[in-house]
């Protein structure tokens, strides 16, 4: 499957205005979570995906924590 291109765009406090930051979909946004594009979020098979990736990321960070290397 073709990695998304489409671009999603946030406003981010800068000084005393905000400015505009373009993130690619699947990327992190400026708050630290994964961007998904409108097209991808009605994709219910690209949603299923990202949610049993997610799933794994977490399996994975629960795993090392539990060894004693924290998360990656």
């Amino acid at each position: 499957m073709a990695r998304c291109t489409n671009k999603v765009s946030f406003h981010v406090e800068s000084g005393y205005g905000f400015r505009k930051v373009e993130v690619q979909c699947g990327r992190t946004n400026p708050w630290g979570n994964r961007t998904i594009c409108e097209e991808c979020e009605n994709n219910a098979q690209e949603m299923k995906s990202i949610r049993q990736h997610e799933k794994n990321i977490a399996a994975d960070n629960a795993s090392l924590r539990s060894a004693g290397w924290g998360e990656m």
